[in-house]
């Protein structure tokens, strides 16, 4: 049972740190950030010093504080025989005894790997490497089939082991990587760092939210040291400590649904962090089996078979709203790189439809476009376009497509968007507010920001369209003139972090134009990013792929194809 003091404490102990540096809602920003901010640079480079007494044959490589290089360490050799804990879940590691109350006074080359007591043996073993994680199953069978997936793809043979009381110092190193977690990442993901997300993971100090939150916080400083020159990329992955962070949360989820028989929203918001590793790690880790987790955890709520599904989510606390809003998020854009339908398309167009008769979605729709950036309707109409390309295929490959059938699904969907684009292409929108929005930062820092982004999302849909029907033709007059009001909305953004909410929309117009214009405005874009953090590299080498294949051989070159062509693993978020 958890000590209900100690993890009060701890909320305590972050709260007071997030609203002294003005990141919690409703509190001034204090002058001590700024002040960092303006040390940063003379910070980075400090080294800290430690003692030469401690000697171990699993010690780790020498790494500073997190004042100076992100800790990494060496798993230790006998990590086949490593221990998971029962959930909520504590650390296969034991832990430093001295509390830190900032970021940069913790040491993780301290005891919390020297010298440590061995710790009982367990039951489950862990691999050397990424676990082997079981991956979503799908076919081109015909539309009806909703068998994307195996039900029983995460059913693993794996008995709980001992749980092992809490450490001292344990919250306190997770507590810095929650900091430094809420303080930087927002700025690539927001979607997850907001206070929702917060406010969850403060009640599993130890549980899989915040080891994938600690995991992504690794991850980012590392990248970050990396692309400021502050050391060299790390040669062993598999053993860095966002690693040792992904693969506690990883066993931890799996881990839950052998104990518990389900999964939570909790969960179901770790596993959506992992995604986000994979996305901003440049798809190292598989993110196809962590969205089954979510997904899994969809159907286990019985909203796809729900009369009205819009009322039993509103009727959901919020981390249960988010966390349904980001699992259709991310389905419906796997889709584009999956090449089928969003697994649970039939529920994603009654939320999403503004014509669906429930209390959720008056007046403002599921209000996607205050969260990503990416309205409603054109959200849906991805989805819709997705199954519309998944039948053609199916079609195609039976022999039996019908072109006529074809442009009347395909126009059935341009009807219900173009309004959309007509109505908000010049004249500003109302900012949606409901009860869950208000307690869910918006992710761009003004109106005229989120029109525009809104814009680029409505006009891409139709560019995906577009190249459904007609093929992957840049010379086609609809293709054509799409990538153009894309390039003129994006022109009018000046880059910013924003635009890696924008991967899409670049990716698509840059691999449908031969405009040489617009391929280097739009990869100037992507390169104006931090390469090393994202999937921004990965987008760029797919977009020049593209140019190299048709101005050397000519003819159509379709981008999906060659994503999976050359397995690229990419997740347009």
């Amino acid at each position: 049972m958890r000590n209900k003091q100690a993890v009060d404490e701890y909320k305590a102990s972050i709260k007071a740190q997030l609203t002294r540096k003005g990141l919690i809602r409703g509190q001034p920003r204090s002058s001590m950030l700024q002040a960092q901010a303006g040390a940063g640079t003379s910070r980075s480079t400090t080294r800290r010093t430690r003692g030469q007494s401690s000697t171990t044959t699993n010690a780790p490589s020498t790494s500073p504080t997190l004042n100076g290089e992100y800790p990494t360490f060496q798993q230790p050799q006998t990590r086949d025989n490593g221990l998971l804990s029962t959930m909520p879940g504590s650390s296969r590691f034991p832990a430093v005894d001295t509390i830190y109350t900032d970021l940069n006074g913790l040491d993780l080359n301290t005891s919390y790997f020297q010298n440590s007591p061995q710790l009982p043996p367990a039951t489950l073993s862990l691999p050397n490497s990424q676990p082997p994680a079981p991956s979503p199953e799908y076919d081109f069978n015909p539309m009806g089939s909703q068998n994307y997936f195996n039900p029983n793809v995460y059913e693993a043979d794996i008995q709980p082991a001992p749980e092992i009381p809490l450490m001292s110092g344990q919250n306190s190193i997770q507590e810095s990587h929650v900091m430094y977690y809420f303080e930087n990442i927002r700025r690539v993901h927001s979607l997850l760092s907001n206070s929702t997300v917060m406010n969850t993971t403060f009640e599993e100090p130890r549980g899989a939210l915040t080891n994938a939150v600690c995991a992504l916080a690794s991850l980012h400083y590392t990248r970050m040291r990396v692309a400021q020159g502050l050391e060299a990329p790390d040669p062993n992955p598999e053993h860095s400590t966002a690693k040792y962070f992904y693969d506690e949360a990883y066993f931890q989820l799996v881990n839950a649904k052998q104990i518990r028989g389900n999964h939570t929203e909790t969960d179901v918001l770790a596993a959506l962090h992992l995604v986000c590793f994979s996305q901003l790690s440049g798809g190292t880790t598989d993110w196809q089996p962590v969205l089954g987790i979510a997904l899994d955890w969809i159907a286990q709520l019985g909203l796809p078979n729900d009369d009205n599904p819009g009322i039993t989510l509103s009727m959901m606390n919020l981390a249960g709203q988010l966390s349904v809003k980001c699992t259709m998020l991310t389905d419906i854009v796997s889709s584009l790189t999956l090449m089928r339908p969003p697994k649970y398309f039939a529920l994603y167009q009654r939320l999403l439809s503004w014509n669906d008769n429930n209390l959720l979605l008056q007046p403002g729709g599921m209000q996607m476009e205050m969260l990503t950036g990416c309205p409603d309707e054109a959200l849906l109409a991805i989805g819709e376009i997705s199954c519309l390309a998944y039948w053609r295929t199916t079609e195609e490959r039976r022999g039996s497509l019908s072109y006529r059938e074809l442009i009347r699904r395909g126009d059935d969907i341009d009807r219900r968007l173009r309004p959309h684009i007509t109505a908000h292409s010049s004249a500003p929108s109302q900012s949606p507010t409901n009860g869950f929005m208000a307690n869910v930062e918006a992710t761009f820092p003004s109106e005229d920001v989120r029109r525009l982004l809104a814009n680029v999302f409505r006009e891409t849909a139709m560019l995906y369209l577009h190249t459904v029907l007609n093929g992957a033709s840049p010379a086609v007059p609809e293709i054509n003139a799409s990538v153009d009001n894309i390039v003129q909305y994006i022109r009018q953004l000046a880059p910013t972090d924003i635009d890696r909410t924008l991967v899409l929309p670049i990716c698509l117009a840059g691999c449908m134009t031969d405009n040489s214009m617009h391929r280097d405005f739009l990869k100037g874009r992507l390169q104006a990013q931090d390469e090393t953090i994202g999937n921004i590299m990965k987008t760029r080498f797919l977009m020049e792929g593209v140019w190299q294949r048709r101005d050397v051989g000519g003819g159509t070159v379709d981008w999906r194809e060659l994503i999976r062509e050359r397995g690229l693993n990419l997740l347009f978020m």
